[in-house]
């Protein structure tokens, strides 16, 4: 969506007092039977979760309060391990995908600093320190475009709806959610309200609401009290953070709620299910790694690579409203097939042109394209203009030759990149076979010296350059 058609659709809602639906369809498939959530709320000025809120969505959670956070006493974390850990072993003893629900992006953050300070924590016990490795698993596969394992709900809500808020302001849960609220009668005045109190999984610090500053105070009493008086601060303390860690846990809640309420069909998901799911589980068998070889980083990139293009397809072949945007940006090409060569009808060769009223496209020569609505591949082999202005792309039709009611003259067709969604691990093992030493030697293979020829490297330069 460009800045022009991301104002309208702001100013509608505005206008209407409701959140706007800008797709047609969900990027994010149905909950698996294994779904689960989790909210976190972390120290200000710190990377230590102070407070975690986990458990299924249909019932209330179970509430983790950390006295003292910044310890090396890590006990208190043991039952959010328990649950983790055991969700885990559910999932992979039945071969079940799994899903888990977060408020916003601070809180993946947060699960992937748990991780990285306990997954290889030789003082920390067995379970801290698989659930450390989960954590990981889960901060690594919510970065691949397209996965379905981690569901932001802010993040979500931002993707598939606007609101009538200034784009600065719509990043804050909370005041999205008064634009899905039908008792809300002025969502604006009500958002910018909710906007003085956090939604990023930390305690609010306003002068009507120092909550940090007053934890802060207690836990330092505490620490110098003894007896009665210091159950009674530590008492406090659990108590506010309770509060808070529920209120961030509704926000969940309700944030999924209002993306389930969009209603939006869950079409042409599958392959990115698959392989979700599929990485996920090689994680969880095998450990999680870290990519540092060449050889890993390349097809880790290639990875994120294949899931962003996968993603964009399935979006794209799946959404109307999506697909609209990119014919006027030229991603996406509508046209007429004007000629068809196929020698031997439903057979290979066959090659046909289309011809279009677009003067601006996206596609390059040898582009992999599918038409949308079918089985029909092809490869660009030649681009030119037409008598009209428009565009004429000449395709070598490579799966889908017997889709005759498509490959006939005179078709509408729409046509969008393919996906190559390809990581060639077999050359990228082949390139780990050979070590190349400028990735892994300790020094530059011996080269024998030759004659000089008495002359400068800037001579040489100079003298290549006539």
């Amino acid at each position: 969506m460009n800045a022009f058609e991301d104002t309208i659709n702001r100013v509608v809602a505005r206008y209407t007092g409701r959140a706007l639906a800008t797709r047609t369809s969900s990027g994010l498939s149905p909950d698996p039977a294994i779904t689960i959530g989790i909210a976190t709320i972390k120290i200000v000025t710190e990377e230590h979760i102070q407070a975690i809120a986990f458990g299924t969505l249909d019932r209330d959670p179970q509430i983790v309060v950390r006295l003292d956070p910044i310890g090396r006493d890590v006990g208190d974390l043991c039952p959010f391990a328990d649950f983790l850990n055991a969700t885990v072993d559910r999932a992979l003893a039945t071969a079940s995908a799994m899903r888990v629900w977060i408020p916003h992006g601070v809180t993946l953050e947060a699960l992937d600093v748990l991780g990285h300070r306990y997954w290889r924590n030789e003082n920390a016990p067995d379970e801290i320190r698989r659930m450390g490795e989960t954590c990981r698993i889960i901060a690594r596969e919510a970065m691949v475009p397209g996965q379905q394992l981690v569901a932001d709900a802010a993040a979500l809500l931002q993707d598939h709806c606007v609101t009538g808020m200034a784009p600065i302001e719509a990043g804050h849960l909370d005041a999205i959610l008064a634009w899905f609220d039908a008792t809300v009668t002025d969502p604006l005045t009500e958002s910018r309200e909710r906007i003085r109190l956090p939604a990023s999984g930390i305690l609010p610090n306003t002068p009507d609401q120092p909550i940090d500053d007053r934890i802060d105070r207690l836990r330092k009493e505490a620490k110098n009290a003894a007896g009665a008086r210091r159950h009674a601060l530590q008492a406090q303390i659990a108590d506010t953070l309770r509060h808070w860690i529920v209120r961030e846990w509704h926000l969940l809640v309700e944030g999924r709620g209002a993306f389930l309420a969009l209603g939006l069909p869950a079409t042409g998901l599958g392959s990115l299910v698959e392989d979700s799911a599929k990485r996920v589980e090689y994680d969880l068998q095998n450990g999680f790694y870290p990519a540092r070889a060449p050889h890993r980083l390349a097809a880790e990139l290639g990875t994120l690579e294949a899931g962003r293009d996968k993603a964009e397809l399935a979006a794209l072949e799946n959404d109307p409203a999506l697909r609209e945007q990119a014919i006027r940006a030229g991603g996406v090409v509508i046209g007429t097939v004007t000629n068809v060569s196929q020698p031997r009808r439903n057979f290979k060769p066959c090659d046909i042109d289309v011809e279009s009223d677009q003067n601006v496209i996206r596609f390059r020569l040898d582009d992999k394209i599918k038409i949308v609505g079918c089985g029909v591949k092809g490869v660009v082999r030649a681009l030119g203009a037409t008598a009209a202005g428009g565009t004429r792309i000449s395709i070598e039709i490579t799966e889908g030759v017997r889709q005759t009611g498509v490959l006939t003259v005179g078709a509408r067709v729409e046509l969008l990149r393919d996906a190559y969604a390809f990581v060639n691990h077999k050359a990228l093992k082949e390139t780990r076979n050979r070590q190349p030493w400028i990735f892994y030697g300790d020094a530059a293979p011996a080269i024998p010296p030759r004659p000089s020829t008495g002359q400068s490297a800037l001579a040489i330069a100079r003298a290549a350059r006539r």
